[in-house]
């Protein structure tokens, strides 16, 4: 039995291979040099292009097109502010403090970095290592476990650190299960390459049938992400691009690439460049190819022209980071897309809620007709009229 399963198997890729051997060598024979590369290069991309998901999923994340319909009537459904890294800002980025200050002002979508741990745990976390976040000396979290790092302040070096004391880590099963309960919206930015997370996130969905509508998967990387969605075509995947993302850690329209990754090895850092060239030819045929639901652009690399190609395409498009006031109102107005920010303030539903809260709490007091009365009084005894 094993021996005729054996057999059948071999004959199987020896009559493959010579079929497409004879098919090469029939198409050298009548095209021209390279032509047939290339067509076979175009066959195997429509033969290996993933399907899209179920476009009920796409709307329930990324709720109605803001032009569309149901955009026009229901203007609250249309996405504009997404909290990148869960406002890291305002609160330390990619902690359950972060998360729970954007609820509590009714920010229903984040983004979210998720790495895994020596042991195989998912944690939220941007960075390899910790230094950025705590002035430690810890490089690569890949080499440490969940019980050595869980008890470490990862806000010791932010901003607002006298608001949050002692912030940890938190791993992406216990930020699943609050802000699921909080019915909130997220982009999960895969960090890393290895089978580990990519299993990872796989299971985190097969255990978690309702985070389909709540949840897209996002990476640089299209071949991690078409690894995951080619296992679980259901889940919302997007491809996130930047200019420059190989050679340079930096990009910005004003400056352009900055703080490059290798500067100091100059054959390096030119091969960079050239990856660089082909990424951008190359990253929206990828981002088809794996049926990216949405693309998340670099807000530099952003133009109408750009988000009306991938509308065009029934893909959303998504700038990062739009922080400045300013920005966020062009994206609200003229491109009439959402935006990751890594701040709450400026935005307008939350500095409504702000005012509403205020006047409310005016309101509970008898402060503001004594000060009317009192502003009268002061007026009628000064002369005022």
């Amino acid at each position: 039995m094993f021996l005729a399963i054996f057999t059948f198997i071999y004959s199987s890729i020896y009559y493959v291979i010579s079929f497409l051997f004879t098919f090469i060598s029939t198409l050298q024979a009548v095209l021209p040099l390279g032509v047939d590369v290339g067509l076979l290069g175009i066959a195997v991309y429509y033969l290996t292009r993933l399907r899209k998901p179920d476009q009920s999923n796409v709307e329930s994340i990324f709720g109605p097109e803001p032009r569309s319909q149901e955009g026009i009537m229901y203007p609250d459904r249309v996405v504009k502010c997404i909290a990148h890294r869960g406002a890291g800002f305002d609160a330390p980025e990619n902690t359950l403090e972060a998360l729970k200050y954007c609820v509590e002002r009714d920010c229903n979508f984040v983004e979210l970095d998720v790495r895994t741990l020596k042991d195989g745990q998912l944690v939220l976390l941007h960075d390899q290592g910790l230094e950025r976040l705590t002035g430690g000396t810890i490089t690569d979290v890949k080499m440490m476990d969940w019980d050595s790092i869980k008890n470490i302040d990862v806000g010791a070096t932010h901003p607002n650190r006298h608001q949050f004391k002692e912030v940890h880590l938190c791993r992406l099963e216990d930020a699943l299960d609050y802000l699921l309960s909080n019915e909130v919206r997220m982009i999960i930015d895969v960090k890393g390459e290895d089978k580990q997370v990519i299993n990872g996130i796989l299971d985190t969905f097969a255990s978690r049938p309702n985070l389909y509508k709540f949840a897209a998967v996002t990476t640089f990387n299209p071949f991690i992400l078409y690894q995951i969605r080619k296992k679980d075509p259901q889940i919302v995947g997007a491809i996130s691009y930047r200019p420059y993302c190989f050679s340079a850690q930096d990009y910005d329209a004003e400056n352009g690439p900055s703080n490059p990754r290798f500067g100091e090895r100059l054959p390096l850092h030119a091969a960079l460049r050239v990856a660089d060239a082909l990424h951008a030819l190359a990253w929206r045929r990828a981002a088809r190819w794996a049926a990216a639901s949405a693309v998340l652009l670099h807000k530099d690399a952003a133009s109408p022209s750009e988000v009306f190609y991938w509308r065009s395409l029934g893909v959303r498009c998504v700038g990062w980071c739009v922080n400045r006031p300013l920005e966020k109102l062009y994206w609200r107005g003229v491109l009439k897309a959402p935006y990751l920010s890594n701040t709450l303030m400026g935005e307008p539903e939350v500095e409504q809620k702000k005012e509403r809260d205020k006047r409310s709490s005016l309101s509970l007091r008898p402060g503001p007709i004594v000060d009317k009365i009192l502003e009268t009084e002061k007026r009628m005894t000064s002369g005022q009229n």
